[in-house]
């Protein structure tokens, strides 16, 4: 008797393993086998999760690649301005070598018609040697070992939450796929919110000078110029996103103003020499960066600001050249003086 129920309990407990499992294959919701399953949307708001599948199981010819900036991005709107198919390739506080491990997954799977490349100035700074993915990733869904699948295909969260979200979404919230990962929707933007998320420092900290970040940001700069270089096919439209005028009062009281505004003349001139680049700077708007209502904290911005710097990206507006690009960046220094000389007081 003991034997027969031993047995019994075995095979139940293996079925109840292989249907969830075959569950979880089927569904899918981080894409690690397949892209959505019809009649199914790609459900995406879990970058970490969610990312790594999408590049080497979505049928797509574009990539947008970023930080948090680039989140509230529609990839609908680079699809219908430069017709393409876009994902995106989004790493929260992305640093360059971080970014540049997602691109290199993406050309391993399939040619690539275009790269829309938000490059923070931070980014420039980050370690260029940095490994990723790291320990504070789902490494299993990373590595390319079916034997650690078991991390995803009997995950009780997986099953129970991500599961039900996706259908959830799918048949009952008429989800847009072209808000993968968007962040916009739940926040509040305005004057206040922005300042009550910058915390200023109270002294001023003299200037770094070069030879304490100069080295590091051309190594990651080499980084973006080895891709470029190495697909020739693929055409990289690398954009500054607008950063507040608390975020350049930020830089100039810690003392990093020279860097980042290094780091933005150094990736211009060796991006400018690539016949396969097109270059966009919006740092320099006033319209924009003084405005604090289009901000929730110094750096980030609606969903408008993404939205316009698409179109202005598909009519050409705000490039840089070979022949503009020492006097754009004049200009960013310029306003920086005048934000310190007279902007800042407005609210300090």
């Amino acid at each position: 008797m003991y034997r027969k129920f031993l047995k019994n309990f075995t095979i139940t407990v293996a079925i109840l393993f292989i249907a969830a499992a075959a569950l979880v294959l089927f569904f899918d919701p981080f894409f690690h086998y397949h892209g959505p399953a019809a009649p199914l949307k790609a459900v995406l708001t879990k970058k970490e999760y969610q990312g790594i599948g999408t590049i080497r199981n979505f049928n797509y010819d574009s990539l947008l690649v970023g930080s948090s900036t680039a989140e509230n991005f529609n990839n609908k709107w680079f699809d219908e301005a430069f017709d393409a198919v876009t994902i995106k390739a989004i790493k929260s506080s992305g640093i360059t070598a971080q970014l540049d491990y997602y691109l290199t997954q993406a050309f391993e799977e399939r040619v690539i018609k275009n790269i829309f490349y938000s490059l923070d100035l931070f980014a420039l700074g980050g370690d260029p040697e940095a490994e990723f993915p790291d320990d504070s990733m789902p490494l299993y869904l990373y590595d390319k070992n079916p034997f650690n699948d078991i991390n995803y295909l009997l995950n009780k969260d997986v099953i129970f939450e991500d599961i039900p979200y996706m259908l959830a979404e799918t048949f009952l919230d008429d989800y847009d796929e072209g808000a993968s990962y968007n962040w916009a929707q739940y926040k509040t933007f305005g004057t206040q919110e922005a300042l009550s998320h910058y915390d200023r420092p109270a002294e001023i900290t003299p200037m770094k000078t070069e030879d304490q970040y100069k080295a590091v940001i051309d190594a990651n700069v080499d980084l973006l110029i080895k891709q470029v270089n190495a697909h020739p096919e693929t055409t990289f439209y690398f954009f500054y996103p607008p950063y507040s005028l608390l975020w350049w009062d930020n830089m100039t009281r810690s003392g990093e103003l020279n860097q980042v505004l290094y780091a933005a003349q150094a990736s211009a001139q060796a991006l400018l020499s690539c016949d396969n680049v097109k270059l966009y700077y919006f740092q320099n708007d006033p319209d924009i960066i003084y405005n604090l209502d289009l901000y929730m904290d110094p750096i980030h911005f609606t969903a408008d600001i993404n939205h316009y710097m698409v179109t202005q990206m598909q009519q050409d507006n705000y490039r840089l050249t070979p022949q503009n690009y020492l006097s754009e960046l004049q200009k960013m220094r310029e306003l920086v003086q005048e934000m310190e000389e007279s902007e800042i007081g407005k609210y300090y």
